[in-house]
């Protein structure tokens, strides 16, 4: 059932990421799509170690390992590129806004049901530190690439 329900929010995002106006070229969306998602891939391999490993103690179903894989390689990085094309488009006070409340919709889908997020129980704090990092880290990898990164004419 969740994985259904996490097929869904794929599609819902996918499209909100269509219809949302862009402050990002295309370059920077597929740079910033491959960097979030190897950033998760990479800080999941500890959380989710028993899935990868097959640890015989370890139930899991075909359902729980699709949806633990589209939330990190589909929701998760686009969910990111909605939330900065909405950061870097406003002002200050609504980029706050726009920054907690993407930070609550991750925190909220990640505790809702961890098995088919992170696969093992992380604590509220240790996940509202990680996203806080993960979004720093992104955003300065963003204003790395668009220096080293020659502005292309829309």
């Amino acid at each position: 059932m969740f994985f259904a329900v996490t097929l869904c929010f794929a599609w819902i995002s996918v499209n909100l990421l269509i219809i949302i106006p862009k402050s990002l070229t295309k370059d920077e969306h597929l740079f910033l799509f491959l960097v979030s998602s190897l950033t998760i891939i990479l800080s999941l391999i500890l959380p989710a170690k028993h899935l990868y490993i097959g640890d015989p103690d370890f139930k899991d179903t075909i359902q729980t390992t699709l949806a633990f894989l589209t939330n990190r390689t589909i929701v998760f990085p686009v969910l990111t590129l909605v939330s900065v094309n909405l950061i870097l488009l406003r002002k200050f006070w609504i980029q706050v806004l726009t920054g907690s409340t993407s930070l609550f919709i991750f925190l909220i889908y990640c505790l809702l049901e961890p098995k088919y997020t992170t696969i093992s129980s992380i604590g509220a704090g240790q996940l509202l530190l990680y996203f806080v990092g993960y979004y720093v880290f992104i955003i300065l990898l963003l204003r790395g690439f668009r220096l080293l990164h020659p502005l292309e004419d829309p």
